[in-house]
């Protein structure tokens, strides 16, 4: 068997290569590790100021393939809150609930519970518990039915920032 030829996609890889390493071995002055502290090479360079975005809220940093500006999203430094920020108010303390409506949900939830609790463990559960919780399931769901509102706030856009 003889040996082939190289392919054309390999002398383009072997190209590619030869161009990476060569961008490898000369080294931008201006270059910056990626803390934004000057390295040795480039503090011996002199102090040149740093090209891009730079403040209190942007590192001064330049990217590796010249003076052009790096910055993304993560190097944003958040500044202090202002003190017009909203402050929620304080939630109303737990059991100051109207009881007739704690009721009517314990009851709604509840009663479905307590009859699948009685389906699985109490089989031979008189017939007059079983009618009481499904009357109970009724009276409660029609209790907070009956408290939903009538008709739409016409004032009222829905939530907005």
């Amino acid at each position: 068997m003889s040996e082939r030829e190289p392919s054309q996609d390999d002398a383009v890889w072997q190209d590619l290569v030869a161009r990476l390493e060569s961008a490898e071995a000369a080294p931008d002055p201006q270059d910056k590790n990626t803390s934004g502290r000057d390295s040795p090479e480039s503090a011996d360079a002199g102090n040149q100021p740093a090209t891009g975005l730079s403040g209190p809220n942007f590192p001064a940093e330049s990217s590796p393939e010249g003076g052009v500006p790096v910055s993304g999203p993560r190097d944003y430094y958040a500044t202090d809150p202002e003190d017009d920020e909203f402050v929620p108010p304080e939630p109303a303390p737990l059991g100051t609930g109207e009881p007739l409506l704690v009721l009517a949900w314990c009851g709604a939830v509840g009663g479905p519970l307590a009859l699948l609790l009685m389906a699985m463990f109490w089989r031979s559960a008189p017939f007059a518990v079983v009618v009481g919780l499904i009357i109970m399931i009724i009276a409660a769901g029609t209790y907070l039915v009956s408290r939903l509102p009538g008709e739409r706030d016409s004032g009222d856009d829905g939530a907005q920032v």
